[in-house]
């Protein structure tokens, strides 16, 4: 029986300000080196809007499922091939079912891919109502303190209401369950473009 790729076991349940789940250990160290070296490098689009409701500036690329004008699943590398099949499917389902009391069994779900470079952000927002839950996970080998580009997690919806903080640091994620009140943000990317960008994928699974 094939080792899982993904690992729910070293994660702690925090209520403050909102129930979310801080996963550690994501990945053993050989799987992590093979996707962190093969994170994808082509395929991504700037995505980016900016008026009162929410404002962001970021690079995306979507994994699952993928549109006709998207590079195809098999020009990824082996690892990511793994990683999106292991996401999909019953077992990592299950897990995140028993986590989060969710049934997202049989939802629809969306993986995707994440670059943010310097001046990068995302603002305060709450996610869309049709969604139940997104596990946020981080590759960076390391992430300069004081470059930016922490989550933010929100008391409401004033970006200086800051009630924890959480790096993008190795190997570690979040799993953010939607809520009314789940107020949460991208700290600003600073520095300049020579500097590391913030490496993250996201799996979010929908209402049907």
């Amino acid at each position: 029986m094939n080792t899982p790729l993904v690992s729910l076991g070293r994660t702690t349940t925090e209520d403050a300000p909102f129930r979310w789940h801080h996963v550690l250990d994501t990945f053993a160290p050989a799987d992590l080196d093979a996707l962190r070296a093969t994170f994808p490098q082509d395929g991504f689009q700037m995505v980016t809007r900016t008026n009162r409701d929410k404002s962001y500036a970021m690079y995306h690329r979507p994994l699952h499922p993928l549109g006709d004008t998207q590079p195809d699943a098999t020009e990824l590398a082996a690892p990511w091939r793994r990683f999106v099949e292991e996401v999909t499917g019953p077992a990592y389902r299950a897990a995140v079912a028993g986590l989060t009391g969710l049934p997202v069994q049989d939802a629809p779900v969306e993986v995707n891919v994440w670059r943010y470079g310097a001046n990068c952000w995302l603002d305060p927002h709450v996610d869309k109502p049709e969604k139940l839950v997104t596990h946020v996970l981080y590759f960076n080998r390391a992430w300069p303190t004081g470059r930016g580009g922490d989550l933010l997690l929100l008391g409401s919806s004033a970006g200086d209401d800051v009630v924890r903080r959480v790096a993008p640091a190795a190997n570690t994620g979040v799993l953010l369950v939607r809520g009314d009140d789940s107020w949460h943000a991208v700290e600003r990317v600073s520095g300049g473009e020579g500097g590391p960008e913030r490496l993250s994928a996201q799996v979010v699974f929908h209402r049907e």
